[in-house]
């Protein structure tokens, strides 16, 4: 007979610190276990039998130990990029082999590394890579995290996802005071967010998003969208190489492989799986 996650909170061990690992794990439990892609401070609390405070305690410290992450929408607490890695691995004699065989594909294809990633709040968690054989190549790093805006296949998550922001009026001041003047810190922002902006716009012409190093590494990515039937898009697929072998007249021919990877991902079992965390 196992234990419900209620049975292991309520369960009084023999040290205070061994009964905050139980809770910890009862609240593990309860958010993996979700039908809803994860659990609210009070429904886990009453999942646990755990008051509040005690919850919110622990959330805490399991947030900031990446083994959970909070949702988008910052009402919901989901499995965090340290529990992602502990459920790859797990997973690794079952269903990962068959995309670390769509990603082989690719790279052998394209002659660059091949990753597909997860989006964990404003990150991309790196889950498996295949290296390219090129002697100069991208070294893939699965259990990396990288800012959204800082990899393709962030830019490609954001892009297939998200609405684009309401766009202000050169010289519009916020709250909508246009007599103020032109305010040059503001001016700036616009128009780097402008730049975002034509740059998500590009990915969806494409289907594909691509994205160079901004810290000279001389990398390029190309990037599409795995879409495995959650709500939001939460995986993506990527090759990334040096960008004096991805040129542009190679895009179009490149960014069909990734497309066509991306397609055969999102019919797998394993991703269809993680695509609803």
């Amino acid at each position: 007979m196992t234990e419900s996650s209620t049975d292991l909170a309520s369960r009084t061990p023999r040290s205070s610190g061994v009964q905050s690992v139980a809770r910890a794990a009862a609240l593990l439990g309860a958010v993996v276990d979700s039908p809803s892609g994860g659990a609210t401070l009070t429904e886990l609390s009453k999942l646990t039998g755990l008051n509040v405070s005690t919850v919110h305690r622990l959330l805490g410290t399991l947030c900031a130990e990446g083994l959970l992450c909070r949702s988008r929408e910052g009402d919901r607490f989901q499995p965090g990029p340290v529990l992602l890695r502990l459920g790859r691995r797990s997973l690794a004699s079952t269903g990962l082999p068959e995309v670390t065989a769509v990603l082989k594909e690719l790279a052998d294809a394209t002659g660059e590394t091949a990753s597909i990633g997860m989006r964990r709040g404003d990150r991309v968690l790196v889950l498996v890579s295949v290296q390219s054989e090129q002697p100069l190549r991208y070294l893939g790093e699965p259990g990396v995290s990288v800012p959204l805006t800082r990899t393709a296949m962030g830019v490609a998550l954001l892009a297939f996802d998200t609405p684009s922001p309401p766009q202000r009026t050169p010289g519009q001041r916020r709250g909508g005071d246009e007599q103020a003047g032109p305010d040059p810190t503001e001016d700036a922002e616009d128009a780097e967010k402008w730049s975002w902006h034509v740059r998500l716009l590009a990915a969806q012409f494409r289907g594909y998003a691509v994205l160079d190093g901004a810290d000279g590494s001389g990398l390029r990515g190309l990037a599409a969208p795995v879409d495995s039937g959650s709500p939001y898009i939460q995986l993506a697929v990527d090759i990334q190489g040096p960008a004096g072998r991805m040129t542009d007249d190679r895009l179009d021919a490149l960014g069909a492989r990734v497309v066509a990877a991306a397609d055969s991902l999102r019919s797998l079992p394993v991703a269809l799986a993680l695509g609803q965390l």
